[in-house]
């Protein structure tokens, strides 16, 4: 019984132990299962984290992409509008700097003519001056429908005396100086453009029985503009294109027939547009290469003062004067090239200006002196005057003396 309550005892003890190594395996391993689980969870938290940060960092970087990008377009897009600011703010300042470099060589901005009529001889010269526009297209269209029903002579001296009446309306006279060098044969007018009163100017000077009626080389443009479309038609006037140098050729040719075979009077500005002002622009080179095509005679033509008829400040009545040079004969210029033949025709028509210039200022210091010398006499007896009204006493004073 002994032994069997030792074996009993020693296999409580066993199980016991068994037991107890169980519940220690058991803790064990949910230790162990805790830990992995742990891990597990932490691993797993991490690489949820990560991927969650992943996750949001991805766009993160999108966003960073994108606003690097706007950032990009924007840094591209700003200097575009400051470059855009720069062209605006540059350009004036280049165009005032290339007008005060070329102030001598380019054409300034063109002013508005200003008719000043007199209003006294406008009360009776009004109708025949309206006459004229309407004769003018009458003409123009008689000769379209049926040619040389006017001649070129009476188209001539019916322009020569509507000129005659405007220049009478605008107060203008007309000085010349010279007009023996316009020779009676076929010639070309080196004519110096200060406003578009010129070419009536020297239709008003022309002589048919002394000189050959004139021909113009003329801009495209007035045969479309209403004021002189009609005129230029009556007269022997060629169209020039400036833009293209073709018409320029063509118009030349024509030019050349009409002073060969025709015997006409050329009348060619070299400037090419007015100057508007006293100053005269450089001449082009190549407008002088009719004469040498021609074999003509080649007059230098300086106009002056025929500005001041369209100013806005001008006098009541305007003198203008014109001047011929000395004739170049074909012998001369004919070996020359056309651009020293349009610098020496350049520097007599500057002569000319210059000698008026200079006459002028004479007689502005002659009118001066005058002047003055009649205030100093004024003055002296002014002077005079009291210095004999203070010599003479007065009747209170005499009284004082007597007292």
């Amino acid at each position: 019984m002994q032994e069997t309550k030792k074996t009993t005892k020693s296999t409580s003890t066993k199980a016991k132990s068994t037991t107890k190594k169980t519940t220690t395996t058991k803790t064990s391993a949910k230790k162990a299962s805790t830990k992995s689980t742990a891990k597990k969870t932490s691993s797993t938290s991490k690489s949820s984290a990560k991927v969650k940060t992943s996750a949001t960092k991805k766009p993160a970087t999108k966003k960073t992409t994108s606003t690097k990008s706007t950032t990009k377009k924007v840094v591209k897009s700003a200097p575009k509008k400051v470059d855009q600011v720069i062209e605006t703010k540059v350009e004036p300042t280049t165009n005032v700097v290339e007008n005060q470099q070329t102030s001598t060589v380019v054409v300034k901005e063109k002013k508005k003519d200003h008719l000043h009529l007199n209003k006294w001889k406008m009360l009776y010269m009004w109708a025949p001056l309206l006459n004229i526009k309407r004769k003018a297209s009458k003409i123009v269209r008689k000769n379209r429908k049926y040619p040389d029903t006017y001649t070129e002579e009476y188209c001539y001296t019916w322009v020569k005396k509507a000129v005659n009446k405007l220049l009478y309306v605008l107060d203008v006279d007309i000085k010349v100086e010279g007009i023996e060098n316009w020779l009676d044969k076929g010639v070309v007018l080196a004519v110096n453009h200060q406003s578009n009163i010129d070419p009536a100017i020297l239709i008003a000077i022309n002589n048919f029985s002394k000189q050959q009626p004139l021909a113009f080389i003329a801009k495209q443009e007035l045969w479309t503009d209403k004021k002189f479309k009609n005129f230029v038609r009556l007269i022997d006037c060629i169209p020039l294109d400036r833009n293209s140098p073709r018409s320029a050729l063509e118009a030349f040719k024509e030019a050349r027939e009409l002073v060969v075979d025709y015997k006409r009077s050329l009348v060619i500005f070299p400037e090419g547009t007015r100057s508007q002002s006293q100053e005269m622009n450089e001449f082009h080179p190549a407008s002088l290469k009719v004469a040498q095509m021609a074999h003509a005679p080649i007059i230098p033509v300086s106009i002056i003062n025929s500005y001041q008829v369209f100013a806005e400040n001008r006098p009541k009545r305007v003198e203008i004067k014109v001047v011929f040079g000395k004739p170049i004969l074909p012998s001369k210029h004919i070996s020359l090239k056309t651009e020293d033949l349009t610098r020496f025709i350049q520097k007599t028509v500057q002569e000319n200006l210059n000698k008026w210039e200079h006459e002028k200022m004479k007689y502005a210091l002659k009118k001066l002196t005058k002047k003055d010398i009649k205030q100093l006499k004024e003055e002296e007896l002014e002077k005079q005057k009291k210095a004999k009204k203070t010599k003479k006493k007065s009747v209170k004073d005499i009284f004082k003396i007597v007292d």
